[in-house]
């Protein structure tokens, strides 16, 4: 199956892109946008010799743009040591979307990152608040199994704050489409069926207290007794 990369017009609008951009930085910045490497996430493993090969250009070329792209633009992270490449605003335009194959996808992506710390450079692009959730707790769960991180440094109050509103928020979203499941509230003061199932149906009340009438076969089977 085909993979794409997304690559909005409002590229060619950005006044940086417009106005700091070499014709050489633009070809770099749409290579790290779509080059077969890339993942659904932002991160992913790349090597200088794999990105000089592909492009045509020398390691020394190549270090001169990330450096540029690193500390004069900002637009990338970079880690020598575990080859990992990042982009500040891939989570704009790549993780706009919800559903349950783009969730597992991003879940699936994160465990496979070894620096976490990319992570934190690309969330806030993100809009949608389930996604920053799944950062959240990948970023989290790697610094308590750090063996060097202190749990009374401040970072740990401020990611176990995060990882305990995004699980509470992750409840009541469970909760809620729970609730939405089991049928509308009447808006009638009578009784009203909300869902049939094989042997019972479930009822909802005004006052949102849920009841379960028996069915006949039920009954009959009570009478016997």
């Amino acid at each position: 199956m085909a993979i794409y990369r997304h690559v909005h017009v409002e590229f060619w609008k950005d006044p940086k892109v417009l106005e700091e951009l070499t014709p050489e930085d633009k070809l770099f910045f749409i290579y790290l946008l779509t080059n077969p490497n890339t993942t659904q996430i932002g991160v992913y493993k790349i090597t200088k010799k794999q990105i000089a090969f592909e492009l045509g250009f020398s390691i020394e070329s190549v270090n001169v743009l990330m450096d540029r792209f690193i500390n004069n633009y900002g637009f990338i992270k970079y880690n020598n040591d575990t080859r990992e490449i990042c982009l500040k605003n891939w989570g704009k335009y790549n993780l706009n979307k919800l559903g349950k194959p783009m969730l597992d996808c991003v879940r699936s992506e994160l465990k496979n990152v070894d620096d976490k710390s990319l992570l934190e450079f690309i969330k806030p692009s993100i809009s949608k608040e389930e996604i920053v959730s799944l950062f959240d707790e990948a970023i989290y769960l790697d610094k308590v199994n750090d063996d060097n991180f202190n749990c009374n440094d401040k970072d740990y109050d401020r990611y176990n704050d995060r990882y305990t509103l995004s699980t509470q928020n992750k409840k009541e979203k469970e909760k809620e489409n729970k609730n939405k499941n089991i049928g509308e509230k009447s808006n009638e003061r009578d009784i009203k069926t909300t869902r049939e199932f094989k042997h019972t149906v479930l009822y909802e009340r005004e006052d949102e207290y849920i009841y379960k009438k028996p069915s006949e076969e039920q009954l009959r089977y009570a009478s016997k007794l």
